[in-house]
């Protein structure tokens, strides 16, 4: 007979079933996480059952405020995070078309470096130090709340960022696919296509390795 998943109510007879044994609830609290609850889940199953316990609940503070503030973090890192790359990106391939010019292009050599490159390098230099900034301040936050790793809204706006990292990926090999295909594979347009993979590759991977807590990668 097929097991149905467990539920929440199940957490709380668990609670209440093992409290009656004597085990701690540290090791309770270990096992259900080790078996996939998550530490937030974990803990408001405590609450309720302290809170039947003593005939009280458990008292609380309004995540609103803190919700808004992880919101305010995500937006503005990842924002940054796109400008800064994608402006990276676009100085790498103006630099590989210096390296491997097109002699058939047209003003083929006559534009000057500097003004290929000027906004470019303007945008990296502002966002960069925001998005370093803004990400230490949540790595941070999430050193003194290990709770915000379960933070809905960080793990939305985070799976949002893996969704478009993961497009410029598939575009990349797509890209790569079809000119292979095509017989137009040059080190130039190696080159360009390695610039796309490693930027959106390496954004990527981050943000994939560090979405769940230390303990949950081990």
């Amino acid at each position: 007979m097929k097991q149905l998943p467990a539920t929440e109510n199940d957490v709380r007879d668990f609670i209440g079933s093992a409290k009656s044994h004597g085990v701690s609830d540290g090791f309770i609290a270990t096992l259900l996480q080790r078996n996939g609850w998550s530490e937030r889940r974990v803990f408001r199953a405590f609450s309720e059952y302290y809170g039947a316990v003593l005939g009280m609940a458990i008292p609380s503070r309004s995540q609103y405020g803190e919700n808004a503030r992880d919101a305010f973090y995500y937006l503005i890192n990842f924002i940054t995070l796109g400008f800064w790359t994608v402006a990276l990106g676009q100085i790498w391939y103006v630099l590989i078309s210096r390296w491997f010019p097109d002699a058939a292009a047209y003003g083929y050599g006559q534009v000057n470096l500097r003004d290929q490159i000027s906004w470019q390098t303007a945008t990296v230099i502002v966002a960069f130090p925001i998005f370093a900034f803004v990400h230490y301040l949540i790595r941070k936050q999430l050193a003194l709340r290990p709770d915000m790793y379960e933070s809905a809204v960080r793990k939305w706006l985070t799976y949002i960022a893996l969704v478009f990292a993961a497009l410029v990926v598939l575009a990349d090999g797509v890209w790569f696919t079809n000119a292979l295909l095509r017989g137009e594979i040059t080190l130039r347009f190696i080159l360009d296509s390695m610039v796309l993979l490693v930027l959106g590759g390496g954004v990527f991977a981050y943000y994939l390795a560090t979405i769940n807590p230390p303990e949950a990668r081990a």
